[in-house]
């Protein structure tokens, strides 16, 4: 401020006295002594009077309020949010829930163990699965998150922990393209697996999704992967993990399951891009508990006079849903992803084409436990039942194991189509379809669903969807009703290709 003012007072000084100079100079003859003393003076009045104007100028500014230097105050705020919150995790919630009817009173798939991520909501008006992440740079090496799955199920309120993984970052030390990441995560297998439920184009995941993997596989581990340079976008990678979630379900050494993938992609045209990937999971199952709600106790109970046959059916079945597993399990998958935007710009209109096959291929011992009961009418007049347990009145029951050699070869895969027709509003179609394991002996294995489904998207930030699913297993039927909202508070990561 004071050479602001000095050069306010050497021009106000300096620039008339140049004007009358000139102006002196172009008069005829030179002036005498009093002229000269009268223009100076002339001069000094004149420029004393423009100085005290600029300093009132000069004290009236520093005299303003503050409010006007608050202004200002947001720009440095906002300088401080676009930083990369180092010491400031970027804090996310998400909130889900639906409302659901079903046809029939019970869902299940047969022949497939399945865990409670593969039952469907429930019914009537119900809260779905909302999430509370934070995440942010650890320094300048590394980036944390940590994600806690919030629900209720049967009106309990449950908490789960879905990630806490930290991974590196560009500039750690490591190679280009190398990124390591460690911790419990959503690990890669197919597309939908690294990505969570709520950024699904559908409210439920698909059936191989439902019956190889329990809806996610989360498991503690650390991985590994590679994007390779060129203009095609390669990706290879691999990880071991504890083995503590489906497929595998247990762990005895900590570190029973292993993975690799390959992915490639790339733009077709200026409109277009396809990416295609294949992956493999493979470890050892420690007694992998099943519990199959689809109410198997009526399938193991025949009416007199059915056919033996139809009860050693579904007696291997049985094994399958609800017994535990131990053995080799290997998990094979491969994907696609095709995307073309009709009008060159994605966010007016765009058209999605995906897909995933899975085939899992398992060895071992198969433990199906079952509780039998006595009669309390069989007791003897002693009121003793089979050699000297005391009934009084009470049943007595045992539990009993069953062990079987059993091979489970599977497979399900899925197909979909999204069709964005307005900038708001997409509507999609799926058929997803499952092979039970050829073991279970099951006479009729069609377990398949059809999907479709349309969503309303009024910012990134917020979705309501409408769905309608018929499942068909065997020859039950079961219509599916939906409507679902999506809504995103505070940060949330972008979407994957």
């Amino acid at each position: 401020m004071r050479n602001i003012a000095g050069f306010v007072r050497m021009a106000a000084i300096g620039l008339p006295f140049l004007f009358a100079v000139s102006a002196a100079e172009a008069q005829s003859g030179p002036p005498t002594a009093e002229e000269l003393a009268a223009q100076i003076n002339a001069l000094k009045q004149d420029y004393e009077k423009r100085i005290a104007a600029l300093e009132a100028q000069i004290a009236a500014m520093k005299a303003k309020p503050p409010a006007a230097a608050g202004k200002a105050a947001p720009a440095a705020r906002i300088s401080r949010r676009t930083g990369d919150n180092s010491f400031n995790p970027a804090i996310g919630i998400v909130l889900n829930a639906m409302y659901s009817e079903y046809s029939e009173d019970s869902s299940g798939l047969p022949g497939f163990q399945l865990g409670h991520e593969s039952e469907r909501p429930d019914e009537g008006l119900a809260l779905g699965h909302s999430e509370l992440t934070m995440s942010g740079n650890v320094d300048d090496k590394f980036r944390g998150n940590l994600t806690l799955g919030l629900g209720a199920h049967e009106n309990e309120t449950e908490i789960e922990l879905e990630e806490a993984y930290i991974q590196t970052l560009a500039g750690s030390g490591m190679p280009d393209g190398v990124r390591l990441k460690a911790g419990r995560a959503l690990w890669t297998f197919g597309y939908l697996n690294e990505q969570h439920a709520h950024a699904d184009d559908f409210s439920d995941r698909p059936l191989p999704y439902r019956a190889f993997l329990d809806g996610s596989y989360n498991d503690d581990g650390a991985e590994l992967s590679i994007v390779l340079p060129g203009d095609l976008y390669k990706e290879i990678g691999g990880g071991v993990f504890r083995g503590g979630d489906m497929p595998f379900g247990g762990s005895e050494t900590g570190r029973e399951a292993y993975s690799a993938y390959v992915r490639l992609g790339g733009d077709l045209t200026a409109d277009s891009a396809l990416r295609v990937g294949a992956y493999v999971l493979d470890g050892e199952a420690v007694n992998r508990a099943g519990g199959d709600p689809h109410g198997h106790e009526e399938e193991g109970e025949h009416a007199e006079g059915e056919e033996e046959e139809e009860g050693h059916e579904e007696e291997h079945a049985e094994y399958f849903s609800n017994g535990s597993f131990a053995g080799d399990t290997r998990l094979f998958g491969v994907d696609f992803r095709y995307t073309y935007a009709p009008t060159g710009n994605a966010r007016e209109r765009e058209l999605i084409l995906q897909g995933e096959y899975f085939r899992r291929s398992e060895a071992g011992d198969y433990t199906l436990t079952e509780e039998h009961c006595a009669d309390p009418g069989d007791e003897n007049e002693d009121g003793v039942i089979d050699g000297g347990e005391t009934a009084h009145g009470h049943d007595v029951c045992e539990m009993e194991a069953e062990t079987a050699r059993l091979n489970g070869d599977a497979s399900g895969w899925y197909a979909q189509a999204v069709y964005k027709f307005m900038p708001r509003w997409r509507a999609g179609i799926r058929y997803a379809r499952l092979t039970p394991p050829d073991d279970a002996e099951l006479e009729d294995d069609d377990l398949s669903t059809v999907s479709a489904m349309l969503d309303w998207t009024n910012s990134e930030f917020g979705r309501v969807r409408f769905q309608y699913n018929r499942e068909s297993f065997g020859e039950e039927r079961d219509d599916q009703f939906i409507l679902q909202y999506v809504m995103s508070l505070g940060a949330h990561g972008a979407h994957s290709f």
